[in-house]
């Protein structure tokens, strides 16, 4: 981060940067093509930018099979990255910014955080189709038309209404984006198990402690928040459950490689004690480890 910042923490601010104005302390609509400042800035809001034609340099993680018609990037308030003006240039695209205090005591307030992708990397961001693209900007006519109808006692609910029907589009365009990377998606797969399976047979989980998935996330450079949905996309499982599949997995074969108790099963992975492992390889196998045994 360059010593020269701006910390923008108000919906007002940040239109007073790009040259906004201001329909609604707490909701905009910004057109980059009225930036004339290259600082960088940190923003204090909840965002989305659309962005057109990134320039070269701006790390956005597009592959070969990935759509070029624009980039989604997502970025929440407690998520410190910074938005480069430098990358958003004249005719480069738009930032919808909204502040928490929109949400407050609405049904989207209450859901805000199961969109994950605002915790995603830059380098996990949303590359769209030209259909998606269209009913991206569908959707931010839809949200600017009720801007420019005035505030009153109806404006928060219908722009939240507006901003969740947005919100769940995006989700459905990760969903395809998941769907086109599968390729990509399992060789990551492959990686998260090896790692996971190593991370078990290293005897590092004997003090019964679940291991993070931000550590295995790391690894691979991905967000957990990326790593997470990643893993329920491809397995179906969350990393909880799919971490004791893989125990169960191991298990299985220190069974059959050799004469090894459950007591003692229990402690090199992790199980708190053998009767939880008992009780977890029956509920996942159908049969109690001497049965496996055979």
């Amino acid at each position: 981060m360059t010593t020269n910042t701006k910390h923008i923490d108000t919906v007002c601010s940040c239109n007073k940067l790009f040259n906004e104005k201001t329909l609604h302390p707490l909701i905009s609509i910004i057109d980059f093509s009225k930036a004339d400042e290259d600082e960088d800035i940190r923003l204090g809001c909840y965002s989305i930018m659309l962005l057109h034609h990134p320039i070269n340099g701006c790390d956005y993680g597009k592959e070969k099979y990935d759509f070029n018609e624009g980039v989604l990037v997502f970025h929440s308030p407690d998520k410190a990255v910074d938005i480069h003006c430098k990358c958003c240039r004249p005719n480069k695209g738009y930032m919808l910014v909204f502040h928490p205090d929109l949400l407050c005591g609405t049904a989207l307030g209450e859901k805000i955080k199961q969109y994950s992708f605002f915790k995603y990397k830059e380098k996990e961001s949303l590359h769209i189709s030209a259909r998606e693209k269209t009913i991206f900007q569908r959707g931010l006519e839809e949200i600017e038309n009720e801007l420019k109808w005035g505030v009153d006692r109806f404006t928060q609910i219908l722009i939240c209404n507006k901003l969740e029907l947005f919100l769940n589009y995006c989700l459905r365009f990760y969903h395809r984006q998941f769907i086109t990377r599968h390729d990509a998606n399992d060789e990551a797969i492959h990686k998260i198990t090896s790692a996971i399976d190593t991370y078990l047979k290293s005897e590092k989980t004997s003090d019964c402690k679940q291991p993070c998935p931000c550590q295995f996330a790391q690894k691979l450079n991905m967000s957990s928040a990326y790593f997470n949905d990643l893993l329920k996309h491809e397995t179906g499982k969350d990393f909880n459950e799919y971490i004791s599949l893989r125990r169960i997995d191991i298990a299985k074969q220190m069974i059959l490689e050799g004469e090894i108790n459950d007591k003692e099963i229990a402690n090199r992975l992790g199980f708190c004690t053998a009767g939880r492992f008992r009780q977890l390889f029956i509920k996942v196998v159908g049969m109690t480890p001497e049965e496996y045994r055979g």
